[in-house]
């Protein structure tokens, strides 16, 4: 009995770090047999609410700095940028894994935009002196208007190596904003949310430089 006690346990444990895993991987493509693919996990906001469920009731808390506003606001925009370049790669790239990543990326960093939204305009509706911060954060990883019109016109191999090299440079610009951020004092809770969004980009940066990878081999 102890033994199939202790193998129980070890099942459970390994059944938890798969599915963790698989929702922090969210970002990689579903297998060839179109199976269902993992189901997409956001980093929640500060107030541990799902950014999908109920965002519009999340709390801002009393702990939360000028610097918990800067990047909040800062990464709002990030994601929009890769939300929209994420949107034009369904009609215009050839390669089923690169599309399956982008309409992922697509979908976490609207429901993670919304949630942060959300929470700016909850935390300036209060009377606690949001505004006259003196500086804002640094747009890092940038994707520039003419690089989206640019990909608007573009398909195939083409678009495949812009959204590339766009997208990793725009996510590699995320996680130095979340350093940044956690580098600074100020809410815990959004040192967490900061903590989650730079492990999130950091494994679809690893993942898209594989893709980058294989598609540059088989490029004529």
């Amino acid at each position: 009995m102890p033994r199939q006690r202790r193998a129980a346990r070890r099942s459970g444990f390994v059944a938890l770090v798969v599915s963790t895993v698989l929702g922090l991987a969210a970002c990689t493509s579903a297998g060839d047999d179109g199976a269902t693919s993992p189901a997409l996990v956001t980093p929640a906001p500060p107030d541990g609410s799902s950014p999908s469920a109920g965002a519009g009731t999340s709390a801002a808390s009393d702990d939360a700095t000028a610097a918990d506003l800067e990047f909040l606001a800062a990464m709002l925009v990030h994601h929009e940028q890769a939300v929209e370049l994420a949107g034009l790669a369904g009609g215009r790239t050839g390669d089923k894994e690169l599309a399956d990543l982008a309409s992922r990326m697509g979908v976490t960093q609207a429901a993670e935009a919304d949630a942060m939204r959300s929470w700016l305009e909850k935390r300036q509706s209060d009377d606690r002196g949001a505004t006259g911060h003196g500086h804002d954060v640094a747009m890092r990883g940038e994707i520039s208007r003419s690089t989206l019109e640019r990909a608007a016109e573009l398909d195939g191999p083409a678009f495949d190596a812009l959204f590339l090299a766009a997208m990793v440079a725009h996510h590699r610009g995320a996680v130095e904003m979340a350093e940044a951020r956690l580098a600074e004092a100020g809410d815990p809770a959004v040192a967490r949310w900061a903590r989650a969004i730079a492990t999130a980009q950091s494994l679809e940066i690893d993942r898209m430089l594989e893709l980058e990878a294989r598609l540059a081999g088989v490029s004529p």
